[in-house]
């Protein structure tokens, strides 16, 4: 038997072969078949159908397991999937498996089917003597993989002695065993048996693996079947009528036996035995015999019969169980692992040593799940089980557990399930470490890692290291990032240098060979040419180490400094530009204060002639001083504080902001003439100023009665005149500070140059060119827009 109760295959085989002895017609023969095998516990349900070679089809003859009305629905004409199965045997003639018909079935109709016999895998067994079909023997079981390789083997041995037996019970002739009848008759002196059922005893006898024989009141052999014949190594007519000795047995074998059937003779009860001998072609074996006595009509024994079963498999499984517990408790003694042991189907913890890390359990459980495994494992936990189940494989898994210090800890559990001779799990022998010291050291790596990738993120930096020897490289992950290349593989240190600038590549070969020659470091910045063709630049840093003199190991950081090196090359240009502005306010220091010094003057003298009643012409004079005055300072704010003075930027109406500035302008025999709508954005009072400056300079160039045109549209707008226009050899030079023309004598020269400045703050272009009217143009572009008319 085995661990769950079942029998082996063996067993069930000799327990089949045995029970066709009392079956005596075809019929009795496959019933007792079926009954036998569902008997087993090994097979849920049996059916033997008959072959019809005339119809070509497969006929119910017996079953044993079978819901009601199943076997009825065999020959049906929407053939159900065990039927398929044997028509595939009466094809192929050979043995045919389906397996795990529940969860991975070939169509829906054979796992509706399965779900209702309650059945996993099925298999179709020919029934074939002499190459004559006499019909299919099906067995289904509930093990999802059942019917390995040696148990088909001898499956389709059994369907050869089953063919056998149904054509004999058939049969009125058996001319095949017709000496050894006359040999055995003579030896025996007991009269032959019925002609059938002797067939029957014959072939039953012949085809089982135990070992079957009879002894005469004179230890000789008067009878011995195929399997005691091929165990000695020899024919029946060599050994029948010889002693125990006479046949090669050892003189201690020999006098026991000799005493077990005297003492058989004399108590007329049977006697059981185990002993070990060696067989003729698989060496020593161990055997279990029994024997018992053959009465006369008297009541006297006549005979001694014996069977003998060959059970070294058996005794070598006990003894390597043996074994393993002795192996398991030295296990539990020496190890500081936990150590437990589960039921077939984890719903029981047998037996756990849990090493003062888990509570230890020394009687079965079923609440092990809630008591050890962390609630939000416990999930993990099922569904790995399931799986090993499923597939009978080894359970392993990492995963918390309740500590006996009421801690959660951390163990790496893996569990062995335990077969039978079925294939069927037993039960399951783990181990489980605490492994809570190194989950919380992977917990700090990770951390520190996670904190070193995030800071290469933050910096920009990467690390990497050359091989000295082999001088392969490696990257970490930012490098990859860095040089937009994939992260599956580094790339070989020719190939990796080949990334590099061509300018810069002889800088960054020199640095490496120079590093390992010298053991020096090396800190070096180069550009690199990314996947992408960006040029980007790099701090290269390398540092070898050194042993004994060796260098075994370099080690080195990339940092991506493109955004310093690009702020720095703006700092310079900004540094530039400062120097040209303070030069440009150094010129324009002088001019202003000399301008300032005139209209001051104007205001003081005027100012001193003023009468007791004031003169309306003064005032005039006055307030047009001391507005060129605020002019003036409004530019030299703008040219000296830049775009700390210009303000918040808000949408301002051009319409607006051109009339204000026209209605400033003193000139009332020109024309203004508006063709533009929108808002731009800016501030108001200073683009107030620019258009005032622009008008006053069209009217100054243009004449008293100019006509002045202000345009444009979507992200541009002109000022333009009908004048005489701006000479073009001067048009590059109106914008600059304290340039004048023939046309404004008199002027501050501060005009346009206040224009360009506000233009450049706010991201304008500006150009100068000759109007339509051949007048000027002042244009300008890329001005941001709210929207447009």
């Amino acid at each position: 038997m085995s661990l769950d109760g079942r029998h082996s295959i063996n067993e069930v085989i000799g327990e089949v072969t045995r029970g066709l002895v009392p079956a005596i017609t075809a019929n009795e023969i496959q019933q007792r078949v079926c009954e036998e095998f569902v008997a087993s516990e090994l097979y849920s349900f049996v059916w033997i159908g008959r072959y019809n070679p005339e119809k070509e089809e497969i006929i119910p003859a017996a079953s044993a397991g079978f819901a009601e009305k199943t076997l009825n629905e065999v020959p049906a004409k929407e053939e159900p999937p065990p039927q398929e199965l044997a028509n595939e045997v009466v094809r192929t003639r050979e043995v045919a498996v389906r397996q795990n018909l529940i969860d991975d079935p070939p169509c829906e109709d054979w796992r509706d089917h399965a779900r209702k016999q309650d059945y996993q895998t099925c298999a179709a067994i020919p029934l074939v003597y002499e190459k004559t079909l006499y019909g299919v023997l099906q067995l289904a079981t509930t093990r999802s993989q059942g019917f390995g390789t040696a148990e088909r083997e001898s499956l389709a041995e059994l369907g050869v002695t089953i063919a056998y037996a149904v054509e004999t019970a058939e049969s009125h002739a058996n001319t095949d065993s017709t000496d050894r009848k006359e040999a055995e008759t003579e030896l025996t002196g007991v009269t032959p048996e019925p002609e059938q059922e002797r067939r029957l005893y014959e072939t039953i006898i012949s085809s089982t693996p135990d070992l079957v024989y009879a002894f005469d009141l004179d230890y000789r052999f008067i009878f011995a079947n195929e399997a005691l014949l091929e165990m000695w190594g020899q024919t029946f007519e060599e050994s029948i009528g010889k002693t125990l000795r006479e046949i090669g047995y050892e003189p201690w074998h020999a006098e026991m036996h000799e005493r077990e059937i005297d003492h058989v003779v004399e108590t007329k009860e049977p006697i059981r035995g185990e002993v070990g001998f060696e067989h003729a072609e698989l060496g020593r074996r161990i055997y279990d015999y029994i024997f018992a006595p053959v009465l006369n009509d008297e009541g006297e024994v006549e005979a001694i019969a014996g069977t003998t079963r060959d059970i070294t498999e058996r005794k070598e499984a006990e003894e390597a169980l043996q074994k393993s517990e002795e192996r398991f408790r030295a296990l539990l003694d020496a190890s500081s692992d936990v150590v437990y042991r589960m039921s077939h189907d984890w719903s029981q913890m047998q037996y756990l040593e849990g090493q003062d890390f888990i509570a230890n359990i020394q009687e079965p459980t079923s609440d092990w799940l809630e008591k050890y495994i962390h609630p939000d494992d416990r999930e993990r936990v099922t569904e790995a089980i399931d799986e090993a189940i499923r597939t009978k494989s080894t359970f392993e898994l990492e995963h918390r557990v309740d500590q006996v210090d009421g801690t959660v800890g951390w163990t790496f559990s893996r569990a062995v399930p335990m077969l039978d001779d079925g294939g069927n799990i037993v039960e399951w022998i783990g181990m489980a470490s605490d492994i809570t010291e190194e989950k919380n050291r992977e917990r700090d790596l990770e951390r520190a890692l996670d904190l070193l990738e995030k800071t290469e993120l933050i910096a920009d930096v990467g690390g990497w290291e050359i091989d000295p020897d082999t001088m392969d490289v490696f990257w970490t992950d930012h490098i990859f990032d860095l040089l937009e290349v994939p992260d599956d593989e580094e790339p070989p240190l020719e190939e990796a240098l080949d990334m590099y600038h061509e300018d810069d590549q002889p800088v960054v070969e020199g640095a490496v060979e120079n590093a390992l020659d010298s053991g020096e470091p090396f800190d070096v910045e180069v550009r690199i040419r990314t996947a992408s063709d960006e040029i980007r630049w790099l701090r290269l840093q390398g540092v070898p180490e050194i042993d004994d003199g060796d260098t075994v190991s370099f080690r080195g950081a990339a940092q991506d400094i493109t955004e310093q090196v690009e702020r720095e090359r703006k700092l310079e240009e900004t540094i530039d530009q400062l120097e040209e502005s303070n030069e440009r306010l150094e010129s324009l220091a002088s001019m202003i204060a000399h301008e300032l010094r005139n209209p001051v003057a104007i205001g003081q003298i005027y100012s001193q002639r003023l009468p007791a009643e004031t003169a309306p012409e003064a005032v005039d004079y006055v307030v047009e001083a001391f507005d060129r005055i605020e002019n003036i300072v409004d530019v030299l704010l703008v040219l000296t504080h830049g775009r700390e003075t210009v303000g918040e930027r808000t949408p301002v109406s051009l319409v607006n902001v051109v009339q204000d500035a026209w209605d400033e302008v003193d000139a009332p025999d020109a024309t203004l003439h508006v063709d533009i709508d929108g808002e731009i954005r800016g501030d108001q009072t200073y683009l107030q100023h620019l258009f005032r400056n622009l008008l006053e300079n069209a009217v100054q160039h243009g004449g008293a009665d100019v006509t002045v045109q202000v345009g444009g549209g979507s992200n541009e707008f002109f000022v333009a005149d009908d004048g005489s226009g701006i000479p073009a050899e001067n048009r590059d030079d109106v914008f600059k500070s304290g340039f004048t023309t023939t046309a404004d004598e008199g002027g501050t020269g501060l005009g346009l140059a206040f224009v360009r400045e506000l233009a450049d703050l706010y991201g304008w272009s500006c150009a100068v060119s000759e109007s339509a009217a051949g007048g000027a143009r002042i244009e300008f572009q890329d001005v941001d827009f709210v929207s447009a008319g």
